[in-house]
């Protein structure tokens, strides 16, 4: 027996193995390490490493090396691995050909239920998500409501939603969460409140005034800055605490976001936003009995793309 024959590329094919032979692809049609930093965005020394590691895996030499570009050659076995490579890409193709193909046959039903400021999230991108997924699934009916955080979660336990886009409050049993993005919340005023021509007012006064909150628990992270305010009406939805602020009666905490065009407009004012601040997580909710289901994980990649 030849003891010194290596094995290559036993067991499974990493992540690690994919990303190698992509380096090693891009360095064969730039026709050498030194035209490869700019496909690859990587310096020469970096794509010579990959490629020693490359070879050190696979068990034989691929390449012989140079500084220039006019020297470099493939041995005899980096020619049979590029073309290896070349039906890899070409099975690579087919096969998103196919999910393309699946995807466009999707029928059915897709509820997806947010929260009514969702149009103004600027790292979800509502219209795009959803372009993307017609264009994706041109069967599938789409079936957009909207509900308040608490509500939210029950409507996917109860079967009357697939699929949500909430703050994280907390876990609920049966539910999956995929964290997306964090946004912060700051306390503001109406332009006519008058709290808002006071720059520095007291905290002891700013507590007295009532507050526009929500009409379910809130985050625990946010818990303690409610607590300091006795006075309060309840909104159960995001667009009517605001309508409340807005009306120059309340005070309340909104999103930075959803509050921006009207503190730049003069509607809005922040009080105090050192100390009345807190962040929210959100993340995209759906039964884990549920997570294998076509359209859910259609719906998720196309999230992943924001």
């Amino acid at each position: 027996m030849n003891q010194s024959v290596k094995p290559a590329l036993s067991g499974r094919v990493s992540d690690m193995d994919l990303r190698l032979l992509r380096v090693f692809r891009e360095v064969v049609r730039a026709g050498g390490l030194a035209p490869a930093e700019v496909a690859l965005n990587i310096s020469r020394s970096t794509i010579s490493v990959h490629l020693s590691d490359l070879e050190t895996r696979l068990g034989m030499q691929l390449c012989l090396r140079s500084r220039g570009r006019a020297d470099f050659k493939l041995t005899p076995e980096g020619e049979a691995l590029y073309q290896a490579i070349q039906e890899l890409d070409g099975h690579l193709a087919s096969f998103k050909s196919q999910v393309n193909a699946i995807q466009s046959q999707l029928t059915g039903q897709l509820r997806v239920v947010l929260p009514d400021d969702a149009l103004q999230m600027p790292q979800l991108d509502l219209p795009a998500t959803i372009a993307n997924l017609r264009e994706r699934a041109p069967q599938l009916q789409l079936d957009v409501q909207l509900a308040a955080p608490h509500e939210l979660e029950l409507e996917i336990l109860a079967g009357r939603a697939d699929v949500g886009i909430n703050p994280l409050h907390s876990r609920r049993p049966g539910l999956n969460y995929r964290p997306l993005f964090s946004h912060q919340s700051l306390l503001y005023c109406g332009a006519m409140h008058p709290c808002a021509d006071q720059w520095e007012i007291e905290e002891e006064l700013l507590t007295q005034q009532e507050l526009a909150a929500p009409s379910h628990a809130v985050l625990s992270g946010a818990a303690h800055l409610y607590r300091l305010f006795p006075n309060r009406s309840t909104a159960n939805h995001m667009a009517a605490r605001l309508a409340m602020i807005l009306s120059g009666k309340f005070i309340g905490f909104l999103p930075s976001y959803l509050a921006e065009p009207y503190v730049r407009e003069g509607g809005l004012v922040a009080l105090r936003p050192e100390r009345f601040c807190y962040q929210i997580q959100n993340a995209v909710t759906y039964k884990k009995s549920s997570e294998q289901q076509p359209a859910i994980q259609l719906f998720l990649a196309q999230l992943s793309l924001r």
